[in-house]
């Protein structure tokens, strides 16, 4: 029963929710989601970037002309940045892929016992982290500087073109993740240690609360995740 407890408080923790003035008006607990709630993140997330799509497709639409309206006023080395920007998912998506089989390695065991031996293993984290950080960047400029040649060739017609359809997609893959992680955090959070009373009667009143208790409840979510990727690792 005790270790049970324990793995449940690993993917649990407590929020002390501050106001602007930094003091704590009430405290909040917040789980990563399961499964159920997993897949209703992503539908929603779906459903949500769908219709962004749409309307960014539509030349008439409020959410076109906010997103494109210059551009035929704007010269080819902003569109070719544009572009470039619109991109940089594309990039390191590809630069991670390519250094998926590149094997970085500390030189320190993994049990440090000593507080030397606990100071090294510290720093030769830091700098692995460091190095591939460093590596990702590279590969990342790499594969962005070979898009730039590509598109100097291009016409201007071709690359207005490009980057309404990047600027879409960039756009619509910044909608998904934003109602996809609201969503999780949204389903796991509660009021109560026990986690059986939620804090939000329902999705749309999670999001129409304070930006301040989102910012809170989403960074707490997001290292409880983090610490959630580590411990399955």
């Amino acid at each position: 029963m005790k270790n049970d407890l324990i793995d449940l408080f690993r993917w649990v923790t407590k929020v002390d929710i501050k106001n602007m003035a930094g003091n704590v008006v009430t405290t909040l607990y917040i789980k990563l989601v399961g499964d159920v709630d997993y897949d209703n993140a992503q539908k929603l997330g779906l459903l949500a970037s769908r219709r962004l799509r749409k309307k960014l497709k539509d030349n008439n639409s409020v959410e076109y002309q906010a997103a494109f309206l210059d551009i035929d006023d704007t010269n080819r080395e902003n569109v070719i940045l544009g572009i470039l920007f619109a991109e940089i998912t594309n990039f390191r998506d590809a630069a991670v892929a390519d250094l998926a089989d590149t094997v970085f390695e500390t030189n320190v065991p993994e049990e440090a016992e000593t507080l030397e031996e606990k100071e090294k293993k510290q720093e030769s984290e830091e700098n692995l982290i460091k190095e591939r950080t460093d590596k990702l960047r590279t590969k990342m400029e790499e594969k962005s500087n070979k898009r730039r040649e590509e598109l100097i060739t291009k016409s201007d017609e071709d690359l207005r073109n490009i980057f309404i359809e990047s600027t879409i997609n960039y756009k619509c893959i910044e909608e998904f993740g934003t109602v996809f992680r609201e969503y999780c955090v949204f389903a796991g959070t509660y009021t109560d240690e026990s986690l059986t009373i939620r804090a939000f009667s329902n999705f749309d009143e999670f999001r129409n609360s304070s930006t301040n208790l989102k910012k809170q409840l989403t960074d707490a979510y997001l290292k409880l995740e983090l610490t959630g990727e580590q411990l399955k690792n």
